[in-house]
């Protein structure tokens, strides 16, 4: 609306100017005709201006690799340019320009990518610049990179004699079978995470355990203890606990009976047999309880033993489990550098990428500028040229 509403202000603007300057009689033909075409000019280049100014900036987005004018070449080959874009993460529709969009349909994403690719010298003769225009600045960063990368990993290929690929496919076949007959040894490696969660949960069970036996070991020793000190109300044996109090309910009855009949009334000579028979019961029960506390003892020590034994086991065998984990990650880097070998892969790719992609800039600004100064000369003159010929035709 704005774009719009701007248009008929200018419109305006020119046809009232335009009247004006033709109806003034006293003024020269060739100012009407030099002020009608800078008018007609200005207003053109601002309707280009607006036009200009509407559309999107574009990002170019550049990586540095070794190469020479082959390597441009095989860079620009719709091969290579397939293979990124089957497997780049970039938005491919950033690379549409806005005009593209107005004028056509998406184009095939191989032509597309081929028409903002930019290949060229670089400053130095071996080197070359891998650029990529885009709507998008990680778009044209992801897939600068990507052209680049992927370059190197199919130029790194070196071509093998029969007798290297077939030592090297020796190699490679040792590497394998190392490999397979390691797994084999330790099948827990299939499946290392839930090998690692077994563990941990015995670890805990195991720790529990031997914290409850701990916990008895305890409860026991105090017991042992009280049977020394001779503190019966600290025993929780039943057999010990019914004895003492029968010995407590005849001491009772034996203060009733002395306070009633005297100490030398016959009925407490009988009471004195029983007490002193229940004292006999409870020392003989504490005795079987000091046994029998002994030998609980010694049992849940030789079950803390064991339970020791089975954490030390068990933390072995997390170690173990770490070392054969490290050890199967060294066994498939071998494997994996045999068949990179074997494939012709070198290892100098890694180091030809010299630089990511440059941080990208916006494309926008002077050569539109000079587009636009170049639009108001020539409507400026086509006008001029129109209005002469108009003048000289009304003579």
């Amino acid at each position: 609306m704005a774009y719009g509403n701007s248009v008929l202000e200018i419109s305006l603007l020119y046809t009232y100017a335009s009247n004006a300057l033709v109806n003034t009689k006293p003024m020269n033909s060739i100012v009407a005709v030099f002020w009608n075409a800078l008018l007609t000019a200005i207003v053109v280049t601002l309707l280009a201006g607006l036009f200009v100014a509407a559309m999107p900036p574009v990002y170019r987005a550049t990586a540095i690799i070794k190469g020479d004018t082959d390597d441009m070449l095989k860079i620009q080959s719709g091969e290579l340019l397939q293979n990124v874009i089957r497997t780049t993460k970039a938005d491919l529709g950033q690379l549409e320009g806005w005009l593209e969009q107005l004028v056509s349909a998406k184009s095939d994403p191989v032509n597309l990518l081929k028409e903002k690719l930019i290949v060229s010298a670089g400053d130095d003769p071996e080197w070359i610049n891998v650029s990529v225009e885009a709507q998008s600045a990680d778009t044209a960063s992801t897939l600068a990179n990507d052209l680049a990368r992927r370059y190197l990993e199919l130029s790194a290929r070196v071509q093998l004699s029969p007798e290297e690929k077939a030592r090297l496919f020796t190699a490679m076949e040792e590497s394998s079978s190392r490999l397979l007959d390691f797994l084999q040894q330790n099948p827990a490696l299939m499946n290392p995470a839930s090998e690692r969660a077994r563990l941990d949960r015995l670890v805990v069970q195991t720790e529990s355990r031997q914290q409850a036996i701990t916990d008895l070991l305890e409860q026991l020793a105090q017991q042992q203890l009280s049977t020394v000190e001779g503190d019966v109300g600290a025993l929780t044996e039943p057999g010990v606990v019914r004895a003492s109090h029968r010995l407590d309910s005849l001491m009772l009855e034996r203060a009733e009976l002395a306070a009633r009949y005297g100490s030398q009334h016959l009925k407490m000579s009988g009471h004195e047999a029983r007490v002193q028979e229940a004292s006999t019961l409870l020392r003989a029960q504490i005795d079987a309880y000091t046994v029998r506390l002994s030998l609980r003892i010694e049992d849940y020590e030789k079950q803390l033993v064991q339970v020791n034994g089975i954490l030390e086991k068990v933390s072995r065998d997390i170690d173990r489990l770490v070392d054969n984990q490290l050890t199967l990650k060294g066994l498939e880097l071998k494997k994996e550098s045999a068949v990179k070998k074997y494939e012709g892969m070198t290892e100098e790719m890694k180091v030809e990428l010299v630089a990511d992609a440059v941080p990208p800039r916006n494309t926008f600004g002077f050569n539109q500028l000079m587009l636009l100064g170049l639009v108001f000369l020539m409507s400026f003159m086509l006008m001029v040229s129109i209005m002469v010929v108009r003048s000289m035709r009304g003579k």
